[in-house]
């Protein structure tokens, strides 16, 4: 396969959709189209930096051994689903950074360590090049999501990690979350 041409097809401000001329093994020109987060110069298929995070997912662990998850609107499938606290890294910003003022934002908690789980990885690179960092967190404070933005609509759960693997199994859960969680023993 070789990409010989990308044309931008939308200027929004968090997404965009872009379609790739290629030319395939039999030499055949084809259109395939990805949504990206960044500008054309910035595409993964363009720089081909693999180590760059778009966003940042938290694992946050409370001391008495509970996973913080948030129920958040999704609109994509107009209903709630049960997700690990997440946010995009603004520029300049480190994960860690960003970890830590996405956990406040959207569940009022604070972090005593960060520690990063998982590297930049795509979360699903057959439609994007939209990487996650994930970090685990030590986590204190009261749990709130009074400073979530005007346009999110969260709920903070706590969940035992005891009972994780459980709550997986019995709740609309999504697929990110869902392995972290099942993963996690006490």
């Amino acid at each position: 396969m070789k990409l010989l041409n990308i044309e931008k097809q939308t200027n929004n401000k968090f997404l965009n959709m872009y379609k790739l001329k290629l030319k395939n093994n039999s030499n055949k020109i084809k259109e395939y189209f990805i949504s990206s987060r960044r500008e054309k110069e910035d595409l993964a298929c363009v720089t081909k930096n693999h180590n760059k995070a778009d966003g940042v997912m938290m694992i946050p662990i409370t001391e008495e051994d509970e996973i913080v998850l948030i129920k958040q609107y999704r609109p994509a499938i107009d209903d709630y689903i049960y997700e690990l606290p997440a946010g995009l890294i603004d520029d300049g910003e480190t994960i860690e950074e960003a970890s830590r003022r996405e956990l406040f934002e959207e569940t009022g908690l604070k972090a005593k360590s960060v520690e990063l789980f998982l590297k930049p990885s795509y979360t699903s690179v057959g439609m994007t090049d939209e990487t996650t960092a994930i970090v685990k967190m030590k986590v204190f404070g009261e749990c709130t999501s009074e400073n979530s933005e005007e346009d999110e609509d969260i709920e903070v759960i706590k969940v035992k990690i005891s009972k994780a693997a459980e709550f997986v199994k019995n709740n609309n859960i999504s697929i990110k979350g869902g392995i972290i969680l099942s993963m996690l023993k006490k």
